[in-house]
C-alpha cells in the first residue's frame, strides 16, 4: 500500500513546487541614474528635441507678448544687447546637449519696473518645456 501512494505523494510535491514562482538568479537590476525630475533636465535625444522645440515655442510666445525676438549664439538664445527691452527682461537659455543635460534659463531686467518678475518667467519658461501654456503678458 505504501508503493501504491509513493508516485501520488511524489506527483502532488512535484505540483505544490511548480506553483511557486522561480528564485531570480541574481541580484534585482539597479535602476538608472538619473537627474532629479526637473523640467529643465533631459535624459534622451527625444525628450532633448521635445524641450528645444518647446523652448522656441517659448521664445517665439515672449516676443509675441512684446519682448524682442532672441537670437541664437551657438546654441544659446538671448536678448540682443542692442535693441529697446521696452521693459521687458533679456533673457539668455543656453540649449541642453541633445543627448542629454540641462536647458539653463536666465533673466536680467537693468530697467525699473519691469513688465514680469525673473521668477514668474522662469517659471513661464518650466512650464512650457513641460508642456503647458503660460501667459506672459
Amino acid at each position: 500500500m505504501f508503493r501504491a501512494l509513493l508516485p501520488a505523494l511524489l506527483l502532488i510535491l512535484l505540483a505544490g513546487c511548480s506553483l511557486r514562482p522561480a528564485a531570480p538568479s541574481g541580484p534585482p537590476p539597479k535602476p538608472p541614474v538619473d537627474l532629479p525630475a526637473d523640467a529643465q533636465n533631459c535624459l534622451t535625444h527625444q525628450e532633448c528635441t521635445l524641450k528645444t522645440s518647446r523652448t522656441l515655442l517659448f521664445v517665439f510666445a515672449y516676443a509675441d507678448a512684446g519682448a524682442p525676438l532672441v537670437v541664437n549664439d551657438n546654441r544659446v538664445l538671448k536678448t540682443p544687447d542692442n535693441v529697446p527691452r521696452n521693459n521687458w527682461p533679456a533673457i539668455r537659455i543656453q540649449l541642453a546637449d541633445a543627448d542629454g543635460g540641462r536647458f539653463e534659463f536666465s533673466s536680467d531686467c537693468s530697467q525699473k519696473g519691469c513688465r514680469i518678475k525673473a521668477s514668474r518667467l522662469l517659471a513661464c519658461y518650466r512650464s512650457y518645456l513641460e508642456g503647458k501654456a503660460c501667459r506672459l503678458r
